[in-house]
Order: C-alpha cells, then structure tokens, then sequence
C-alpha cells in the first residue's frame, strides 16, 4: 500500500487483480493525483482497516467478481469507515440482478460499464469525492485543494445541468435574454391581479413568462375552484399545454400586479431555431416547474394523508361522544321513568294499604265473630275447629286436589260435596270420614259450610297479604338510587322483582336456587330490579311463556353471582356481541325490553356497582350472568 497524499484521503479498488483492476487503478490514480492515494486488493475491509487513523475514505471502488454485489456492500459494514464511504461498481456484466439492496439502502453511487472512456473514471471520481466531502462538511478545508487542482469539480459543466442549478429569478433572466436575441426585445407586459393568462378546457398557442409578480393554477372541479399550485406555478406557463398540442389543464390566473412576455407558438419555434441556448433554458424551466408541482402534489398527498387521519379520529370521537349521547339519553329516560314510577308507587302505596289493613282486619273480626255465633250451637266446638283449620292451612297443589277429590267422594257418596271441601282446604279424608258416619245429611252440610267460611278467610288474609307484598316491592323497586344502601340483599331484591312480574310467570316453570352464604353488597336495590325484572322478562318471552326458568344465586370469592337460565331455543351467534347495544331487538322479538328499559340500561346499572353482565347461549340453554363485589 502506497503513502498517502498530502490531502489525507483514499479510494480503495476491490477486486480480483489483473489487467481491468490495474487500469482501474491507473485511470483513478491520473484523475485523483495529488487529491487521494489510491490502493489495489482483494479485501476492502482489510484494506480499510489498515489505513491511518487520520486518512478520510472517500470512495470504494467494487470490481465485478461474479458474486453478489448486495453481498459485498453488506460485508463492508464491518468497518465504519468502508460503510460511510461513497460505493461504486466497475461491471463487465449486461446484466445485474444481486444489487437491488445496495440501491434501496442508498450505498451505491455509480454503476460503471467496462470498458469506460479513457481518462474519464478519474474525472468522475473526483467530482464525486468533491460532493461527498462537501455533503459531509461544507466548510472541510480540503474542498478548497480539490476544486483548485484541475477542471473538474462538483458542479455541474453542461449547459442543461448548469442551468438546473440556477435559481428561477437567474433562470428566468437567462431565458428573457435568449428571447431577446432571438427576437428582439420582447414588449413587457403590465397586468393588473386576476388576470387570467390561460382558461381551462381552451387551446394555448404560446407561452408567457412571467417577469415580476405571482401567477396561481386554479382547476374547476364537483366542489368548486380548486388552487392547485402558486409558489410551484413556474415561471413560464401554457410550456405543457403547448408540448401536449391539448387545452389548458388549468386557468392560470394573477394573483398580484405582474409583468411579463408574451411569445407566440411561431416566436417560440423561430427562437429555438436561431438561438439554441432558449431550448435548454426552457428545458431546464419546464424540469424546474414539473419537480415542484411534483413536490406540491406530493404535499397534497401527505395533507390529504393527515387531513384522512384526523377525520378518521373525529368521527371515532364523534362515535364515542354520539354513544355516550345515547347513554345520557337512555339514563335520563331511566331517571323519568323511575322518578314517575315511584310518584305512583307512593299513591299507589297510600291507596292500596288501607283498603287491605282494612279487609285483613274485617277477616279477623268474622272469624272472632263465627266462634262466638257457635258457643251455643250443638256442634260449635266442632264446627270452629273446622273454620280454623281451614283457615291456617296452605294452599293444595292441583294435583293433590285432584287425589283428595277421588278419595273424598269415594268415602262421601258425593262428587260435589267433595269438590267443595277440597275447595275449602280440606285434607284430611279420614277424619271427614268419620264425621260423615256419625252426622246426617243436614249435619254434614253444616262442616261443609264452615270449611269453606274456613277457607274464604283464608283467601281474603292471603290476598291483603298479597297486595301489601306487592306494595312493598314496588316502593323497594322504585327507591331512588342518589346513594348506596349499605348491606343489601340481593336475593330480597330478586323476590321484589318477580312479585311484580308474578303474572307473566303462569305457565312457567320457576326454579329458585339461593345460597345460603349469600352476601349482602352495597348497592341500590330499585335499579338492581329493574336489571332483575328485565332478564326475567327476556327470559320469558324467549319461551314463549312457557318452560322451565331457573333464577340462582351463589357466592364466588369476594362476589355475589345471579344466573338467569331459561331452555327457550337460544340467541343466533351473530346477534349476540350486539345485545347490549342501545334499541337493540332481534327480528324475532327474542331480545325484547322489560318496563321499556333495555339491556343496555342493565349493563349501565350492573357496572354502576362495579359489576359485569353477560350471556351465553345455544339451542336449549341461554345464561345471563350478572356478578357483583360483594360489601
């Protein structure tokens, strides 16, 4: 490896050795003399590494070998600076299909075809290290050496890239004097703001370059007037329109006081002819105004980009407000109805408990009254027995009425007399045999009569014991929820719920299942009612108002579980995940509202007490689950 130059810089050549790397090396080291040190060899990692701490790789030069370019670009990231180095390649090959990493990783500057014009390869890599310096540090006092040392540099030498280099002021100097000699000095033109130089949808027959002032592109479209460029307008318009021989795209139109050249499409074709250097500015014009509109289009694609991106959060913005909307919406109805719910409970309350202490009272009284009637009677005592044991005893089953019935006209001789007593509540078909041996006809009428005085007492207490309950559970349902109630059991909650749904229950089957170590939570009991009374209602509307329900309350760790099972035919799969939304029912009905609240109201209250609610279902089987902390 030879010294190093005075600047401090090196290219390495890698490749196999023979005569295409000697002239590589030959042809570098002529263009580069006094610039950089050149070296040869198989390895440029090796070679990098070796080189002074204070010499600058500036260019790697990769001789095809035959293996994969992307490969070997990769390999010389194994020192910093080989991998910061600007990568060319010298290639015999038509061909390359192994480089596509190296151009997407921007790692390769130059491809070079063998064989390359003679003395040009070192003409090349100089202006290449010269950009490459100057990329790197603008101010590196070496670019000073390399640009003094010989013609080439890192500028551009021919006249379309020089003039791509000027800015559009000298650009636009450069070809007003073109036209100038080529025509003649062009009259300028004064036009005041809103001056429209080209309309959309008309034919352009020349072109107008555009001194002072500034000129925008407007496009009519659906939606209005569009402006599509002003900065990135350029300073020559119609030049596209022109070329294309089509109308113009835009209206071109002032948009401050401007002056400027007109030059018809017969002056353009004669001043090209005589006067080369106007095609080239106007080559380099038309570039310069196609890369901005490209920019400025590029712009409009990364705005609209950003404009989509804050829509599509507005409007999922918009969705959660619009659905919290709703849920306002839905709890101030909830409020509405309870508030009025529980105004008509308190007269309801009011109308209903005095009428019943009344009627329970007045029972109370016949009955001390019929005891008294039969002190003197030959049979009172008897027949008082019978009142009151008919009195206290429960309801019969209908099945089991209808055994006593059988056995009782069997032993009576009498299918009504018998109807009648089981009616009453008679049970016990031995001892009204008995009585029947020893009494007659008249007599035995008379125990009939008093069973069923006996049990008509028993209904009406039954009945005010009704009503009252029934009260009482709607003033529990329609409570107002302004505070937690501590220590609340939600079983008593459950109870309050299905008295008030008591007759949609007739033909179904109702199964309750409490646990024993149930515990109480904190809570407000009327809206936990209302979630009650509302999967009850689903429940039994899903059958149809009949089947077999199932209402059950466990103990779960720390929480309270409620299951409300029902074996109607179950909720279609897809329909499912929208149960809880808002005015949600299925075409079916199946999923229906119970007191006009919905299941989303329920949710709304279940996670009110820091609960969950959900359901299960198939065919046979659907399970709503609400679980609750318990206190």
């Amino acid at each position: 490896m030879s010294d190093v130059r005075p600047l401090g810089t090196a290219v390495l050549v890698a490749g196999p050795a023979g005569d295409l790397r000697d002239a590589l090396v030959a042809d570098l080291s002529a263009g580069l003399a006094g610039i950089a040190a050149v070296h040869a060899g198989d390895d440029p990692v090796a070679m990098a590494r070796v080189l002074p701490d204070a010499t600058t790789l500036g260019l790697v030069a990769l001789l095809d070998d035959g293996t994969s370019v992307d490969e070997r670009i990769v390999r010389l990231g194994a020192d910093a600076r080989a991998r910061a180095a600007q990568t060319i390649l010298v290639t015999e090959r038509d061909r390359h299909d192994d480089l596509s990493g190296a151009l997407d990783g921007d790692r390769l500057a130059a491809v070079i075809g063998v064989p390359w014009a003679a003395g040009w390869l070192g003409t090349h890599a100089r202006s290449q290290l010269t950009r490459w310096l100057s990329a790197r540090d603008p101010r590196d006092p070496r670019l000073t050496a390399l640009r003094s040392r010989g013609p080439a540099s890192d500028l551009p030498t021919s006249t379309l890239l020089r003039d791509l280099e000027l800015d559009e002021q000298a650009l636009t100097d450069r070809l007003v004097t073109a036209l100038d000699r080529a025509l003649g000095r062009r009259p300028r033109l004064q036009l005041p703001e809103g001056t429209r130089l080209t309309h959309q949808g008309v034919g352009v027959d020349g072109v107008i370059v555009v001194l002072t002032g500034s000129v925008a592109l407007d496009r009519a479209s659906e939606i209005g007037e569009l402006r599509l460029h002003h900065a990135s307008t350029g300073p020559v318009v119609g030049l596209l329109s022109l070329t294309q021989q089509a109308r113009a795209f835009f209206t071109a139109r002032a948009t401050s006081d401007i002056e400027v050249i007109h030059v018809s499409l017969e002056q353009l074709e004669h001043a090209l002819t005589v006067e080369p250097e106007v095609g080239s500015v106007m080559a380099a014009a038309t570039a310069r105004a196609l890369a901005m509109r490209l920019r400025r289009s590029e712009q409009l694609q990364v705005e609209k980009a950003k404009l989509n991106t804050e829509l599509d959060r507005e409007r999922t913005q918009l969705a959660t407000a619009l659905e919290q909307l709703e849920g306002a919406r839905l709890e101030l109805v909830e409020s509405a109805r309870m508030a009025t719910l529980g105004e008509l409970s308190a007269g309801v309350a009011h109308e209903l408990n005095n009428p019943a202490s009344a009627v329970a009272r007045s029972a109370n009284f016949i009955a001390d009254d019929l005891t008294r009637l039969l002190t003197d009677h030959p049979r009172g005592a008897a027949l008082a027995e019978v009142i009151a044991a008919t009195r206290q005893r429960s309801p019969l089953g209908t099945a089991r009425q209808r055994q006593l019935r059988r056995e009782l006209a069997s032993a009576l001789g009498s299918e009504p007399v018998a109807r009648r007593l089981v009616s009453a509540g008679v049970d016990e078909v031995a001892r009204v045999a008995e009585l029947a041996s020893e009494l007659d006809a008249d007599e035995v009428e008379e125990f009939v009569v008093a069973a069923e005085l006996g049990g008509a007492i028993r209904n009406l207490l039954l009945g005010t014991d009704r009503i009252t309950d029934l009260v009482q559970s709607l003033k529990s349902y329609a409570r107002p929820a302004d505070a937690k109630v501590q220590g609340v059991d939600v079983a008593s909650t459950i109870d309050d719920a299905l008295h008030l749904v008591a007759h949609k229950l007739d033909g179904v089957e109702l199964e309750r299942v409490d646990a024993d170590d149930l515990p109480t939570i904190d809570g407000h009991p009327g809206p936990l009612g209302q979630v009650w009374t509302n999967l009850v209602l689903n429940a039994v509307d899903a059958m149809e108002g009949q089947g077999h329900l199932q209402v059950i309350t466990r103990r779960e760790d720390d929480e309270v579980v409620v299951e409300v099972i029902d074996d109607g035919p179950g909720i279609d799969p897809d329909v499912l995940p929208r149960l809880f939304e808002p005015r949600f029912t299925t075409k079916h009905g199946r999923i229906r509202y119970g007191l006009g609240l919905g299941l989303a109201i329920s949710q709304r209250i279940v996670h009110s007490h820091d609960g969950t609610i959900t359901v299960t279902s198939e065919p046979g089987r659907t399970v709503a689950t609400v679980r609750l902390p318990a206190a």
